[in-house]
């Protein structure tokens, strides 16, 4: 498909269009039970398509360009008949200019998929009972199209998610993203991350309730703040269901925590150039030191907002892109060591919400609990809830380490850098 042929078919039609197409290439290698059992590679080409006119609103994938001529006559049919979308104001009618990418990563596309897998693999096995994971390369290349605006970037990175069972069957997962050559040598050492948190693994039990002091780990805490970011957007403020609303300028976490939305750090796999209207993007502080900064806008959020567009369209609804947690001092093993009593948790999943205003919720670790004490970790636990709230535990941040690490874990985990964060009283409750 053609950008410039998608959008000369529509502008005549409507008052404004505007079309993202994307090309991808995906390599997967999934492995379990200590052996590959699937390789696959995906081909994709689909154009997103954004149209407006007499104030109403209508959005339509493509996969062939031939189907426009039926597709374009039914959405312009059913625009028609359709309430206005009042929220809609305009797309970015000011032109942008994008900067170029920092790229470098040459060596990390030629690491072969199947071999750094097989390799992983061979090196864990003697000493653990299974293991099984997911490895991908990403090959993305997007560009945009509107009345005001245009441009083309392109992406590329690699996912990796190992979980290693010991031979009590208890788990730990590993986790890593990239777009980077300088991250190489941390790709190659995730066998050496995943064996030390296997050894760590004693005494395993089912958890205790309380309230504990929680060092959570990049993965975990990555877990948190993926559904932090997204309560950011405009959208999801007016719709009730964030925890920012009506909190622009209050502290609502410690002054240690600051929390970026960074689709600019082109070491990672989802930054960007340009939103989905052809707004420039930018790193947009949302937590800094505590107190909520910003939210995210498009360019009609931002005119109801009487502010300037972060570049996070989402024509409809404005969202992160990446996310970035600022480091802070402390050496993770001396947070482990200073430990009297508390836990380290290295990840979470099943996370649900009784209360978005209060950012109250119930999430399961696994894949490592650790109960610490005097500094030692003594046992493994499983069998545990946290139930608290995000405003609570942003509130007890009381260190944060100077190493981050970059992870992506499905849909539990958005593209994130974070350093292992200590929390005060955690609520701990049982999930059996």
């Amino acid at each position: 498909m053609e950008i410039e042929k998608i959008y000369e078919k529509l502008e005549k039609k409507v008052d404004q269009a505007a079309v993202k197409l994307s090309r991808s290439r995906i390599t997967q290698i999934r492995f379990s039970n200590n052996m590959i059992d699937i390789s696959n590679e995906w081909n994709e080409e689909l154009a997103s398509v954004f149209l407006a006119k007499n104030g109403r609103t209508f959005i339509f994938d493509l996969k062939s360009e031939k189907d426009l001529e039926k597709i374009v006559p039914r959405s312009l049919a059913a625009m028609e008949n359709i309430e206005k979308n009042s929220d809609f104001i305009s797309l970015n009618d000011k032109k942008n200019v994008y900067r170029k990418k920092r790229i470098k990563n040459e060596k990390l596309r030629e690491v072969d998929s199947q071999e750094f897998v097989s390799g992983f693999v061979d090196e864990l096995k003697p000493f653990v009972k299974r293991l099984g994971g997911v490895f991908y390369k990403k090959e993305i290349v997007e560009a945009i199209k509107t009345p005001f605006n245009s441009g083309s970037e392109e992406q590329f990175g690699v996912e990796f998610v190992s979980r290693v069972f010991n031979d009590h069957d208890y788990p730990v997962q590993i986790s890593f993203t990239s777009s980077s050559d300088d991250d190489l040598p941390a790709l190659m050492k995730r066998g050496n991350e995943a064996l030390g948190l296997s050894r760590r693994v004693k005494n395993i039990k089912d958890g205790r309730e309380g309230k504990f002091n929680v060092i959570f780990s990049p993965l975990c805490f990555a877990s948190l703040v993926s559904y932090t970011a997204p309560m950011a957007s405009a959208f999801q403020i007016d719709s009730g269901m964030s925890m920012f609303a009506d909190r622009m300028g209050e502290r609502i976490g410690s002054s240690l925590f600051t929390l970026y939305d960074d689709p600019t750090d082109d070491s990672m796999l989802n930054s960007k150039t340009f939103d989905d209207e052809g707004t420039s993007t930018r790193k947009t502080p949302v937590i800094e030191k505590g107190i909520v900064k910003n939210f995210l806008h498009n360019f009609s959020t931002a005119k109801k907002y009487s502010v300037e567009t972060t570049g996070n369209a989402g024509i409809i609804s404005p969202s992160p892109w990446q996310i970035s947690v600022e480091p802070g001092s402390e050496d993770v093993d001396d947070m482990i060591a200073s430990t009297k009593k508390g836990l380290f948790i290295n990840n979470t999943w099943y996370t649900r919400f009784q209360d978005y205003r209060e950012g109250i919720l119930s999430t399961v670790p696994r894949d490592g609990i650790f109960y610490v004490e005097n500094g030692e970790i003594t046992e493994s636990w499983g069998g545990i809830r946290i139930s608290d709230s995000l405003l609570h535990m942003y509130k007890n941040i009381e260190g944060i380490s100077r190493e981050t690490e970059k992870v992506k874990w499905w849909d539990e985990t958005m593209h994130t850098k974070s350093p292992y964060v200590a929390v005060a009283d955690v609520n701990i409750s049982r999930s059996k």
